[in-house]
């Protein structure tokens, strides 16, 4: 469910509705709900950001610190922090 609710929040964020926070309540607590919202939209707000700066990720796929130089090896010309919206749709 929180996996749903953060590619909502960064993909479709039209789609969360009474009904979605109605499905959430049913597995976590108010509190909850507020803390993984601000955790959510802390993040796509970074690493938009982030991507703006064309900063590559600091970390390899197996979790390795690397240098921006190596993570343009790695990650190609072009790091992408977030897909697009409307190049993929949530379910």
């Amino acid at each position: 469910m929180a996996l749903r609710y953060s590619e909502l929040m960064a993909l479709d964020p039209d789609r969360i509705d009474a009904a979605f926070y109605d499905e959430l309540k049913r597995h976590y607590t108010d509190e909850e709900i507020v803390e993984l919202g601000a955790f959510i939209g802390f993040n796509i707000g970074y690493h938009t950001f982030f991507g703006t700066l064309k900063f590559y990720p600091m970390f390899a796929p197996d979790g390795r610190l690397v240098s921006q130089e190596e993570s343009a090896r790695i990650y190609g010309a072009a790091p992408a922090s977030l897909v697009a919206r409307g190049d993929q749709a949530c379910t």
